[in-house]
């Protein structure tokens, strides 16, 4: 039984037992101004559904609660004491069965998986290009879902979503929930690193626990888990004493690390059976891999998962590495707390950039600014219309401002883009658009009564109405660099994609984009909530455009991969800067 029930449960008896001593008190004092009172246990039931939602094994207190209703206009006093006793006699029939019941507070795991998967099933608009074969999935997940939902394990069934969603290998198919628990256990446990392969082949240690500028274990102002709230069920007793046993031994950012635990990295992939964000594009996936690997943890059974006990303060990981003498040692680096913090501020350090906010211009130098668009959204006013002009007048009057000033090159920073509107895409795209109409996507023909996209005989969508919007071109002698990378997604992917064949053009980044841009639904999950592709957009040839099919190979725009070098382990993690400004700005 949750504490919110057992709350509303007390107010409710204690308002009860209020309302018979003010009965009892009746004949002797006039008490009918208080009459109104008795709508007080029928308030407090209505706040318990608002709060704790609708339970049927409450369903007698709900009922004790309105009957209180009838007491209000009961003229005997015997009728109202009757009712009072009847409303507390079921407020405690409800305590039993919140109790007693089997089911009661039972997540609804396999009802969820069942409901999510036909729901995808039925709607999902990409089943042919990425090669899913829904007979065999159900089959693979159905038994693990069923077991989750028979020991009750919300955290396993997090887990088991993410495998199911990485199946899929698009952005736009994603499964959330807003417990910070059920993350912190998902991603494995910290032991003071992550790590990143660099360009070369070589694997190093990144974000290393104790290094000036990397993430601290005890780091609260970027707290995007609530970590510091449960920090206590995840940290040892002995922080203190062991967080700087890397440092200690000199590894640092930038230090090679050749095995772990006596294994290649290579070897742990394998074990990589979800991720916390979606890989479509093989080569991003790949980038990212090694972020992962750092959390892994044995799981008694001879094999390693990102699954997180409390259990496990007190294991190690044995770490190889080449020392600043180019000799190789080992390490036994011990367990810091919960992996999904480092991780998350990993992401965020090599994904996001300098923060700028959006729609802001940053001065590089003479010749060069930066446009940071990290969504694709100006206000919630003009977000669910087509109307974006107010983005157009904004962007199309500072570009002419900087050409006056004699600048030029634009860097458009599209790291990290959430998406949003792809009328806001559109409103930016014309100004720099060499002139003449731009068709940017056909929608589909959609069937009406099945609420389905129609395919034709040869298993493509049949097209429907185009979009396009007419290029401004005001930036014809300058040149423009899109800086991109696997977090720039949905509409983000939709701007490189318009744009990245502008002839003063260029797309860059240490990975491309995401490569998912279909529009999206979603459904709400008794535990979670499930997004996925729902609605096509097709080229000229009804081709779906942009997204990875069964090769997962991204189809945006990419000139140049950014080298992963330790110039940029360097750069981003011992000096706080954004290596990729000055890299792009030298490619001019």
């Amino acid at each position: 039984m949750r504490l919110v029930e057992i709350v509303f449960i007390a107010i409710e008896l204690l308002a009860l037992i209020g309302l018979l001593i003010m009965a009892f008190k009746e004949p002797k004092y006039n008490m009918s101004r208080f009459r109104f009172l008795y709508l007080f246990p029928a308030f407090i039931a209505l706040c318990f559904v608002m709060c704790a939602g609708f339970d049927a094994d409450y369903i007698p207190l709900y009922i004790g609660g309105c009957v209180e209703i009838i007491a209000l206009y009961s003229i005997r006093l015997i009728y109202k004491k009757m009712l009072i006793v009847c409303s507390m006699i079921l407020v405690l029939v409800s305590t039993t069965l919140g109790i007693v019941s089997p089911n009661h507070n039972r997540p609804r795991i396999y009802d969820d998986f069942k409901e999510g998967f036909a729901t995808m099933k039925a709607h999902y608009i990409l089943d042919k290009e990425k090669g899913i074969d829904w007979d065999e999935l159900y089959n693979k997940y159905e038994p693990d879902f069923k077991n989750a939902d028979k020991n009750r394990d919300v955290v396993r069934s997090y887990q088991l979503w993410q495998a199911f969603c990485k199946e899929f290998y698009d952005g736009h198919v994603s499964y959330t929930v807003d417990k910070p628990d059920i993350m912190l256990k998902s991603f494995g446990a910290d032991y003071g690193f992550s790590l990143v392969r660099l360009d070369d082949g070589r694997f190093v240690a990144i974000n290393v626990e104790g290094c000036k500028n990397s993430f601290s274990i005890d780091e609260i102002e970027n707290d995007r888990l609530e970590y510091e709230r449960v920090k206590k069920d995840y940290i040892p007793d002995n922080l203190d004493d062991i967080r700087l046993t890397l440092k200690n031994e000199g590894i640092g950012n930038g230090t090679v690390i050749t095995q772990i635990n006596g294994k290649d990295i290579t070897d742990y992939y394998k074990y990589l059976d979800y991720y916390m964000y979606q890989y479509p594009d093989k080569n991003n996936e790949e980038f990212y891999k090694p972020f992962y690997v750092a959390g892994l943890t044995e799981d008694g059974d001879g094999g390693y998962s990102l699954n997180l006990d409390t259990d496990q303060k007190d294991s190690s990981i044995e770490i190889t590495y080449i020392d600043d003498n180019n000799q190789e040692r080992t390490v036994s680096a011990p367990y810091l707390g919960a992996y999904a913090a480092r991780l998350i501020d990993t992401f965020v350090r090599l994904d996001e950039g300098e923060f700028v906010s959006n729609l802001d211009w940053k001065s590089i130098n003479d010749d060069t600014v930066l446009l940071r668009i990290s969504g694709m959204i100006y206000d919630y006013k003009t977000y669910d219309g087509v109307d974006f002009d107010v983005v157009s007048n904004q962007i199309r009057e500072e570009v002419l401002a900087y050409k006056e000033a004699g600048v030029k090159n634009i860097i458009i920073d599209l790291r990290a883009n959430s998406g949003g509107s792809p009328y806001f895409v559109q409103a930016v795209a014309k100004i720099f658009a060499p002139k003449g109409e731009h068709l940017t996507y056909y929608s589909a023909k959609l069937n009406e009564k099945t609420a389905t996209f129609e395919r034709g005989e040869d298993g493509k969508y049949i097209k429907g109405e185009p979009s396009s919007y007419q290029g401004e071109d005001i930036w014809h002698d300058g040149k423009i660099i899109l800086l991109v990378n696997a977090e720039c997604v949905s509409a983000g992917d939709d701007m490189v994609y318009m744009m990245g064949d502008y002839p003063n053009v260029r797309v860059m980044g240490l990975t491309s984009s995401n490569s998912s841009c279909q529009a999206v639904t979603g459904i709400e999950l008794s535990n979670g909530s499930l997004s996925f592709s729902a609605v096509p957009n097709l080229d000229e040839d009804g081709e779906i455009v942009i997204d990875t099919r069964t090769d997962h190979v991204g189809r945006t725009p990419f000139d140049e991969k950014i080298p992963m070098t330790l110039d940029v382990v360097d750069s981003i993690f011992n000096r706080g800067e954004d290596y990729l400004d000055d890299y792009v700005v030298d490619r001019f």
